[in-house]
């Protein structure tokens, strides 16, 4: 989001050739990162598989300050999927 409150999209990117550990991840994050400028980032928001979050715990290790948080959307669908198995 810019400081106007427009949402930004970067980049979209295939990662499906290269294997999803938490190091591949926060590499593929810190291109990113190095490409607009760490100081422009407030948060990293990903799901929360294990690797995204140690990825995520990487990056915040770098840069202290930038947010490490989890989608709260993917969080909802999570629940959502949950409690509507159990009606099944």
């Amino acid at each position: 989001m810019t400081d106007k409150h427009q949402e930004f999209l970067y980049k979209l990117q295939d990662l499906s050739i290269i294997s999803h550990t938490a190091q591949n991840l926060a590499e593929e994050i810190e291109k990113v990162l190095q490409k607009i400028g760490p100081n422009k980032f407030a948060a990293i928001v990903t799901d929360n598989a294990s690797n995204c979050a140690a990825a995520r715990d990487i990056i915040s290790t770098k840069y202290p300050f930038i947010f490490n948080t989890r989608c709260i959307a993917h969080c909802v669908n999570l629940i959502t999927k949950d409690v509507l198995g159990k009606y099944k």
